[in-house]
């Protein structure tokens, strides 16, 4: 729909730096909150419903405990008033019988409690990963356009392993996981430069005159075994063959005047400062080499580790915190969208095509504002765009649907069914044992995740629209 030609103009014709596409990013921003807050929803309510588990299990057993204490205390009392010994051996027999029925209350208790919270991790794992894929999808693509802080290639033996570190947001790093297709690994430096590339690699005395000599290197036929490059830093390491235990470290780094300086060191050597006629090889390398992590860093990626302000994000709290920050940084822009869109109901741009024919782009702010609406009251105040619905009439009746953990029965096909357990063998044919579980409390049913597929009708399409 767009063209990187195109000037973009706010919807009374205010000139504007806003990217063409600034109305997808807008909707992927919210649908990634969305993605985000509703698992983080579900998390905190089985959150809840563990510890109470947790809660009730505890109180029973303590009461079961006493109850089989004052069982004991009583029978006992009452069986040694009796004058016949075969009354009171079967006060002990009831005293025995009862202890082990109540023992076996308790194990039916703990069990289903462990079991419950081992479906609550299991679920809670599963949501995490889904907030992660939220984020993971509306990040990777943002990686091309964000200043790249450090890319790492090193070849462990088989393979060259990728990562890249990069900042799409304030505060916001992401370490990327890269796949690259390139047939040829490792790569010699020739498939990269070219033929005839020498740099020199150290000194040594002269036979004849006994000074000191530059020792000058072809590196046609070394191989590429690791890069690093960082802002203003290229450093990488060269060997005749993989494996080899000597290689050499070129270090390139950009001065303030824009030179290249390069340092060399050869195996345990010394360290050397690259002459000045070096500096057109060392400027392909920069050249080449930052090429390399440009068309690398456009692969395949994977979301490795998520960082915020300088901390690793590894739990639901971290991800709708980064999520939280990335609403945040677009409210400005969604508020400077509706301030300058004609219509009330809609957020729009126009594109200024080659010759100056204009396009008009636009997107409905309820169906963007519907996705947050159905959110819980804690989360929509943290996530919600009020900046996106606020004036516009009716829009608070139309929300979105919110899946959550729901605590009633629903057809076994959406079920997590807990086992309660069998009869306890030990207590097979004791007067008075249960043959199954006779007390149940509520908060200890079964954990039902009610994971239909949210109704179409509730949640309309959101799309950009043109004119």
């Amino acid at each position: 729909m767009t063209t990187p030609r195109s000037r973009v103009l706010l919807g009374d014709s205010t000139p504007s730096e806003l990217p063409p596409n600034i109305l997808d990013i807008i909707t992927e921003v919210v649908l990634c909150a969305r993605d985000v807050a509703t698992p983080y929803a579900e998390i905190q309510e089985l959150e809840q419903r563990r510890a109470e588990a947790v809660r009730t299990t505890e109180a029973l057993v303590k009461e079961l405990e006493a109850f089989a204490l004052q069982t004991e205390v009583g029978v006992r009392a009452t069986a040694s008033a009796s004058t016949r010994p075969e009354v009171r051996a079967h006060g002990e027999e009831v005293v025995e019988a009862v202890g082990r029925m109540i023992a076996g209350w308790k194990r039916q208790y703990e069990r289903k409690r462990d079991g419950t919270a081992q479906q609550v991790s299991q679920r809670i794992q599963q949501l995490q990963r889904d907030m992660h894929t939220a984020l993971q999808r509306f990040l990777l693509p943002r990686r091309a356009d964000a200043p790249v802080q450090r890319f790492h290639r090193v070849f462990d033996g088989q393979r060259y392993v990728d990562t890249a570190v990069v900042e799409p947001l304030e505060g916001v790093r992401m370490t990327l996981s890269l796949a690259d297709p390139e047939l040829e690994v490792p790569r010699r430096m020739r498939s990269l430069l070219g033929k005839g590339n020498k740099l020199q690699i150290g000194t040594r005395l002269s036979r004849i005159r006994r000074i000191e000599e530059a020792v000058v290197a072809t590196i046609d036929d070394l191989w590429l075994v690791e890069v690093e490059r960082a802002p203003g830093r290229l450093r990488l390491l060269l060997t005749k063959k993989p494996g080899a235990s000597e290689v050499v470290r070129i270090e390139i780094a950009r001065s303030d005047d824009g030179a290249l300086r390069g340092r060399v060191t050869r195996g345990e050597g010394d360290t050397i400062d690259s002459p000045p006629e070096d500096g057109p090889v060392l400027k392909d390398l920069w050249k080449i080499l930052d090429g390399e992590r440009q068309r690398i860093l456009r692969c395949p990626a994977q979301l490795a580790q998520l960082d915020l302000d300088g901390r690793r994000v590894a739990d639901g709290i971290g991800k709708l915190a980064v999520t939280e920050r990335l609403v945040d940084s677009y409210r400005p822009t969604v508020a400077v969208l509706a301030t300058h869109s004609p219509n009330p109901e809609e957020l729009t741009i126009k594109l200024e095509r080659e010759g100056g024919k204009r396009e008009e782009a636009w997107i409905r702010r309820d169906e963007l504002a519907q996705h947050l609406l159905g959110l819980p009251g804690e989360l929509r105040g943290r996530l919600g765009m009020t900046e996106l619905f606020e004036g516009v009439e009716g829009l608070e009746a139309k929300t979105s649907v919110h899946a959550a953990v729901t605590l009633m029965a629903v057809d076994e096909a959406h079920s997590m069914p807990i086992e309660v357990g069998a009869e306890e063998p030990e207590l097979i044919g004791v007067p008075g044992a249960p043959v199954g579980g006779v007390t149940q409390d509520i908060s200890l049913d079964d954990v039902v995740v009610d994971s239909g597929p949210i109704d179409a009708e509730c949640v309309e399409m959101t799309r950009v629209r043109s004119r």
